[in-house]
């Protein structure tokens, strides 16, 4: 699996962001393309710099425009050329952050001015990190934070003295998964840094990479550590931090228990159910209700847990280093009995290590052609299997 890991030692900015990605996530070229796009008067510059001894980029954008209501900046990206996948992930984050300014001051988000979140230098920089994002998504990378460093102290605004991290930050992090550390002098975290990497990136736990590249973007402040975030691309195995949640359960009935399984495996935070035959106390016969969620979701499955079944707690066992196959799904075109149909076939990378056809597909498949589903999935992987080796000799 590609991993690239934005190592927040000393917080993060929209331009430290952009400027990391530079070069490893996006180019001058496209860079152009979508301020073009966007049609906002602003101009760029990028800069090689040295910050205590590290060489880094720096992007400094100067805009001619002031600030913006939050509904003008959707229509300005809406109205945009660009492409849907950066249009609806630029929205999305600019709505994290107006959300959260919305919430500060008691007000509908839709209708609040700010001045970070309305700013074409906002606008510029969300937009250019998200098509870096994008760009590197296609290239198969999943995104980490480390623990962010968001500073302390107190901080200016338009409205007064703020604590740091100021507000606005703070509920963008309340509603994300990803850790902050409140230590180094002043802010060091915006609302533009953490909105875009609470939108992108999954919290860092400890798995062995491989170190493909590093790229570094500066940030404006001098500081008591180098004042850049650090950018690192590597690859790892295929790793997965999840969570076992389980109780035991001996006062519920098996279509009670069922209910709560069933209702369980609807959420999408939930991995996996089992449940489990047991003894308890005096040697009542009971149930051992095993859940899988990931590492991040795991408060949020164990209240449900506990409230599907009335128990009163539950156990939470952190699985770290889950190695599995890396996985993905195709439709094969197979013929059967003289008819052709789509089969959806879950394999393993790289190549078909293991395949399994989707067991929907194959019922649905016996039920037209009036044979039972175990021959129609010998018949599948058989085909499968034959087109593999054609596959393999013309190689």
């Amino acid at each position: 699996m590609k991993v690239a890991i934005f190592d927040a030692f000393n917080g993060a900015s929209g331009d430290m962001i952009l400027a990391s990605l530079l070069d490893v996530g996006i180019g001058k070229e496209e860079i152009e393309e979508l301020v073009s796009s966007l049609g906002i008067d602003v101009s760029y510059k990028v800069t090689n710099v040295n910050i205590n001894g590290i060489s880094a980029k720096s992007v400094d954008v100067e805009e001619k425009g002031g600030e913006r209501r939050f509904e003008d900046v959707l229509k300005i990206i809406k109205n945009s050329n660009l492409e849907d996948d950066v249009k609806e992930n630029a929205l999305a984050i600019f709505e994290i952050m107006a959300k959260a300014e919305g919430k500060v001051h008691g007000r509908d988000y839709r209708q609040s001015v700010f001045h970070e979140v309305s700013a074409d230098d906002a606008i510029f920089d969300v937009v250019c990190c998200v098509k870096a994002f994008e760009n590197l998504k296609k290239e198969g990378y999943t995104f980490f934070a480390t623990p962010i460093r968001a500073g302390s102290g107190f901080v200016e605004f338009s409205h007064g003295k703020y604590p740091v991290p100021a507000p606005a930050v703070l509920e963008i992090l309340k509603s994300s998964p990803l850790e902050f550390i409140m230590d180094g002098e002043g802010e060091l975290l915006t609302a533009t840094g953490a909105a875009i990497l609470s939108h992108y990136c999954k919290p860092l736990k400890p798995f062995p990479i491989k170190v493909r590249e590093v790229s570094y973007g500066a940030g404006k402040r001098q500081t008591d550590v180098p004042n850049v975030l650090r950018l690192i691309l590597g690859e790892t195995a295929f790793h997965d931090s999840v969570a076992v949640i389980e109780t035991n359960v001996d006062d519920l009935s098996g279509e009670m228990l069922g209910y709560a399984m069933r209702k369980l495996l609807e959420r999408d935070d939930v991995l996996d159910v089992v449940i489990l035959p047991a003894y308890g106390k005096k040697m009542r016969p009971a149930s051992i209700l095993k859940v899988i969620s990931p590492m991040h979701r795991s408060e949020e499955v164990a209240r449900e847990v506990m409230r599907l079944t009335g128990s009163l707690g539950v156990r939470v066992m952190p699985v770290h280093h889950r190695v599995i196959s890396e996985r993905g799904e195709e439709v094969v075109n197979v013929e059967i009995r003289g008819k052709k149909f789509e089969v959806r076939v879950k394999r393993s990378h790289p190549g078909f290590l293991h395949l399994k056809p989707e067991f929907d597909d194959v019922v649905a498949i016996a039920e037209d052609l009036n044979i039972p589903p175990h021959v129609v999935y010998r018949e599948i992987l058989k085909k499968i299997d034959g087109a593999k080796d054609a596959d393999s000799e013309r190689e």
